[in-house]
């Protein structure tokens, strides 16, 4: 069986624990009712959409004690990698505003929500750690884990996480690996995966620039093999060549010489997979270099402090987008996004030791992925964690008030995706923010067929 000696280890600590009398140190007040299982016992059968819950080591189908459902989190909040901190404030917010109102109601009773976070500096090890220590060996921590940043931060709790059957919710990255069905206790959010920004791109090229020679900026891990390989998919059968392909390491955002060499390959397009600071880094190089190409940035690009750093160099730069952008003037008068505003600026106005930026479209992201976990556990059929997670795994045209227009939120046991529906949109390097252009794009239920089966099994 898979994990075999992890499970094994989780368990002996599990018993242990309860052998020792071992008890969270959050009592009445501060959480303890948060846990949804965790006594160490096994659970038995399938879930409704179809999790095998026989060998979790805490059972996922013990209702929650008490009226408070905890959550835990670890994200940047300090270093060059901080300005990720924004998301948490998104989420913060909205869970205070839910609790204000009363909680949150699950099969007839009101939940508020509480949570813990932590600062990983976005380095994997210490996510993994801080969730260790957050959850506890056998569960009894927390409920769920929300909204950790990052792919292999992720992936480095999730072995964990699903040995216990703890849910690890809207994972703040587009990997394709949360479709992966080996961790169904797993999944991603509402931003688009990697692999729909090579389609995406692709169909941009087909229409602007058929004949496009592209040269891409890859960053030499996961992230970037799927840019790679799943542009290279969809372009087949096209007269589109990727002509150049440069590597960075994780974590370094020295691009410079790649982008010279990309350059001076000639391309029409310029395919920026740069992430962090590796983005508005090499968008700088390319217009010192007098490249003049069409260019696309990655997804996790799109925010006001990344391509505020490229200032002009951003310019005509497309991506896409499925959320409303608060900087835009397009919502200056709009209802939804004034009253996610107002309720920032009341809740979480103070975060971090953070200066408050409502312009600052990440905490939009953070705040309907909050909003959408709300509307997953009203809609459970009871306050466990299994009801939850099959829940979340069954959304059918969920949409949140920020949310472009038309576009929802459907997955199932077979689709894991969330953020398939979306508008490319392009930035005005003189105004500071992104428009959107055409038409709604959707590919709803797409995703795994336009995915090589090996990144989503990785």
């Amino acid at each position: 069986m898979r994990r075999t000696k992890l499970r094994a280890l989780l368990a002996l600590l599990a018993a242990l624990a309860l052998l020792g009398g071992a008890c969270s140190s959050r009592d009445d007040d501060s959480g303890s009712g948060g846990n949804g299982g965790g006594n160490g016992e096994e659970g038995g059968g399938e879930s409704a959409t179809g999790i095998d819950i026989e060998d979790c080591v805490a059972d996922p189908t013990e209702e929650i004690e008490g009226d408070t459902i905890k959550l835990v989190s670890s994200y940047p909040q300090s270093g060059l990698t901080g300005a990720f901190a924004e998301i948490g404030r998104g989420w913060a917010a909205y869970f205070d505003k839910v609790n204000e109102e009363g909680g949150v109601e699950i099969a007839g009773k009101s939940y508020k929500i509480e949570f813990e976070d932590r600062d990983d500096e976005y380095n994997p090890q210490r996510t993994a750690s801080n969730i260790e220590d957050l959850v506890g060996a056998d569960g009894s921590g927390a409920f769920a884990v929300f909204s950790v940043v990052g792919t292999a931060n992720n992936i480095n709790v999730r072995d964990f996480l699903d040995e216990l059957c703890v849910p690890n919710l809207f994972a703040a990255t587009g990997s394709v690996a949360w479709g992966n069905p080996e961790y169904p206790w797993l999944i991603g959010s509402t931003l688009a995966p990697y692999t729909l920004e090579s389609y995406a791109f692709a169909e941009y090229l087909k229409e602007n620039d058929p004949d496009a020679t592209v040269a891409m900026l890859r960053q030499s891990d996961e992230f970037g093999e799927t840019y790679e390989q799943t542009f290279r998919q969809a372009i087949e059968g096209t007269d589109i060549e990727l002509v150049a392909v440069e590597s960075y390491a994780p974590g370094s955002d020295e691009v410079r010489s790649q982008v010279t060499s990309l350059a001076d390959s000639g391309a029409t397009a310029f395919f920026n997979g740069g992430r962090l600071l590796a983005c508005p880094n090499a968008l700088t190089a390319k217009q010192e270099e007098g490249w003049e190409a069409i260019t696309w940035v990655s997804g996790t690009c799109v925010s006001k402090t990344l391509m505020g750093i490229a200032g002009s160099a951003a310019d005509g730069a497309v991506s896409l987008a499925n959320i409303k952008d608060p900087l835009n003037p397009k919502y200056a008068d709009d209802a939804d996004v004034n009253a996610y505003r107002e309720a920032v600026e009341k809740y979480r106005s103070d975060f971090k030791d953070r200066s408050l930026d409502l312009e600052n479209a990440i905490i939009a992201y953070g705040w309907t992925q909050a909003e959408l976990f709300v509307q997953a556990l009203e809609a459970a059929e009871a306050p466990t964690r299994l009801a939850v997670m099959d829940a979340i795994r069954s959304l059918d045209g969920a949409t949140t008030s920020l949310m472009l227009d038309g576009v929802s939120v459907s997955t199932s046991e077979d689709d894991q995706f969330m953020g398939e529906t979306f508008t490319l949109i392009e930035y005005d390097g003189a105004a500071g923010h992104f428009n959107e252009i055409g038409e709604l794009i959707d590919y709803e239920g797409q995703t795994a067929e336009l995915t090589p089966e090996e990144l989503i099994g990785v």
